[in-house]
């Protein structure tokens, strides 16, 4: 694919959409946006809205529609849709009101362009990528769920600035679930080419302080935010856009999706969580295995349990 000639999809025009919608373009990664709303006037004011900063930018077009014949012809669709978290609501307590959201748009995305590549950023992620995958006709490799990328962000970014160290050099993955049964991966983390246990640390600062708070922040950072300004969006947002650019441009990145275990985690083939993968043209094109420790093992296998025990209560 050439993001210079392609065409990507976001399906719901809500505050999630719309920055969906706003980073695909601020950030050039196509040249043609699709943005779906059941609501036309809702898809056309956001899109308006953000079609008057394109003269200031690269070139693109962006069209608001109320009919899924339109994603037709995208390579990429952003799926959005869904109830916002409420306050203190998990993203599983999400789950019954989503499945059924979910379900009904894939069936639509299997009619209309069953060849285009979804990433799923709607929650509880995890779950709805795995309905996704139940119900569609597609390749699992063109589904990809949007994991814990945002969750080993916020690590990064936060270790980095502890450190004083590029954010990127903040080697570090978060798995699991993308809500309270995440986990860090400690084990395996680096700062550029050292191992974090070996790399030396702010004075009155210990690795294992760091890993209680870290762990903690990072499962509470989605509702923090929430209860201040009544959800997120840019974050997820430019994660989205993000695994778009890396698909249109086959970057191969590797990136912590919503994809279905591999063997080598022994926790089952079926269930679907953030797992290291490399990610490319051809959606999810290899998963890795990352090695744990053994409290990192029985915590994947904790997170396992829980994804599968809210997934059969609705399916």
């Amino acid at each position: 694919m050439n993001s210079k000639i392609s065409k990507v999809g976001v399906v719901g025009a809500g505050r999630v959409g719309a920055a969906v919608a706003s980073a695909l373009v601020m950030m050039g990664v196509c040249v043609s946006v699709v943005l779906y709303n059941r609501t036309l006037d809702k898809a056309e004011g956001e899109a308006w809205d953000i079609e008057d900063a394109i003269p200031l930018l690269e070139e693109c077009n962006i069209l608001p529609t109320d009919k899924y014949e339109d994603f037709a012809d995208c390579d990429v669709i952003v799926i959005t849709l869904g109830a916002p978290t409420k306050d203190g609501q998990s993203r599983l307590e999400l789950l019954k009101d989503n499945a059924d959201i979910i379900s009904s748009t894939i069936k639509e995305l299997d009619r209309v362009a069953p060849n285009a590549i979804l990433i799923i950023i709607s929650n509880p992620v995890d779950i709805l990528t795995r309905i996704a995958i139940k119900t569609s006709t597609r390749p699992e490799n063109l589904i990809i769920g949007s994991g814990t990328v945002l969750d080993t962000a916020r690590v990064r970014y936060q270790l980095g600035k502890l450190l004083n160290v590029s954010k990127q050099d903040a080697n570090i993955y978060v798995i699991g679930e993308h809500g309270n049964t995440s986990l860090i991966v400690w084990s395996n983390a680096q700062i550029g080419a050292i191992p974090l246990e070996k790399f030396p640390l702010p004075q009155d600062i210990s690795l294992d302080k760091i890993k209680a708070e870290y762990v903690d922040n990072t499962r509470k950072r989605a509702y923090t935010i929430s209860e201040r300004k009544g959800g997120t969006s840019y974050g997820i947002s430019t994660v989205a856009a993000q695994l778009v650019d890396t698909v249109l441009r086959d970057e191969k990145k590797v990136f912590t999706v919503s994809v279905k275990a591999n063997a080598e985690y022994k926790i089952g083939e079926q269930v679907v969580l953030g797992l290291p993968c490399i990610i490319g043209k051809k959606g999810i094109e290899r998963k890795l295995h990352i090695p744990l420790s053994q409290e990192e093992q029985r915590a994947l296998e904790h997170s396992a349990e829980e994804l599968n025990k809210a997934y059969e209560s609705v399916m």
